[in-house]
């Protein structure tokens, strides 16, 4: 099916990935690339028995999985290159942690909870995402605690957190998502800051620079650049694409009924949209995206009878 709203046409393909047969699919959240194109999901299903880390080649076959022990707070994925070696960072909130790994699963490093007031006795602590600057730096989302950000040394240690709950510049509410853009003449922090209907752009150090609304968004979960484009997986059933300069270029896979600033929306049994109502083409709840070398756009969404992954293809 052909988005009518892309300058340039996708086709969309909710079935292009191809688990083992009785494998359990749960919701899905972060998504990354690698420099194969090969697609790695975060799954959660509530159940260690099975893993929470799946890798699929570019034709969507399954190649294995790993991390079963995130497999009931799975949520945010980074990923990192630095110079033929590949990384991803897992972040799950049940566990209040973030893990650097190999692609085949070998933990390398695990950030230790941050020292702060908002967290007595370490409790209150929920990350949802996580971003890797150019020198190593990490920065990890505490998007359903206390709505803070807090960077760490390429060593994983806590030097700085960055904001505090609020609506002002600087301020978070729910910042779900983030990751780095290195298309201007320095690196910056996107910031998907989920209920306040906003994306932040922040300096390295945490400066406030920019706030972003409006352009088509509606209740953003991340923010992912690739050349040229930026894209968003909007909660209320669609995903958006900006330009490199954060101009609303398109909306794709709009659910027709979703209404802006409806959670749950009024959808019936939204997100339990039920399989046979659910529209071809059109998005419910996309929570994680990623996109490859060919321009392919993958998005990762969450249902209660399990999770959904669309690859979305230019026509």
């Amino acid at each position: 099916m052909k988005s009518a709203t892309a300058p340039a046409s996708y086709r969309f393909a909710h079935d292009h990935f191809q688990l083992p047969s009785g494998f359990p699919l749960g919701d899905c959240h972060g998504l990354a690339v690698d420099r194969r194109d090969h697609v790695f999901v975060l799954q959660q299903n509530g159940d260690d028995q099975h893993p929470a880390l799946l890798e699929f080649d570019p034709q969507g076959r399954f190649v294995r999985g790993w991390g079963n022990r995130f497999a009931r707070g799975a949520h945010g994925l980074g990923y990192d290159r630095r110079g033929d070696q590949e990384f991803l960072y897992v972040v799950d909130y049940e566990l209040a942690t973030v893990v650097k790994c190999t692609l085949d699963g070998k933990e390398l490093l695990e950030l230790k909870k941050p020292v702060h007031a908002a967290y007595p006795n370490g409790a209150n602590y929920k990350p949802t995402d996580v971003a890797i600057a150019p020198n190593g730096d990490i920065y990890v989302t505490d998007g359903y605690g206390q709505s803070l950000i807090h960077r760490y040394t390429a060593a994983g240690e806590h030097v700085q957190t960055i904001g505090w709950k609020g609506n002002g510049p600087g301020q978070f509410d729910c910042p779900h998502g983030i990751c780095i853009d290195n298309r201007g003449a320095e690196p910056v922090l996107l910031v998907a800051d989920r209920a306040n209907v906003r994306v932040q752009v922040l300096s390295l150090s945490g400066a406030h620079k920019q706030t972003i609304i409006s352009r088509g968004l509606r209740y953003p979960c991340t923010v992912r650049v690739h050349g040229d484009v930026t894209i968003i997986p909007d909660l209320f059933g669609a995903v958006l694409v900006w330009d490199k300069d954060y101009n609303h270029v398109a909306t794709l896979g709009a659910h027709p009924d979703m209404r802006p600033g409806q959670w749950p929306s009024h959808v019936a049994g939204y997100p339990n949209v039920p399989r046979e109502d659910r529209i071809d083409g059109r998005f419910i709840s996309p929570h994680g995206i990623a996109r490859d070398s060919k321009g392919n756009i993958f998005v990762g969404e969450w249902l209660r009878d399990g999770g959904r992954l669309t690859r979305l293809s230019p026509a």
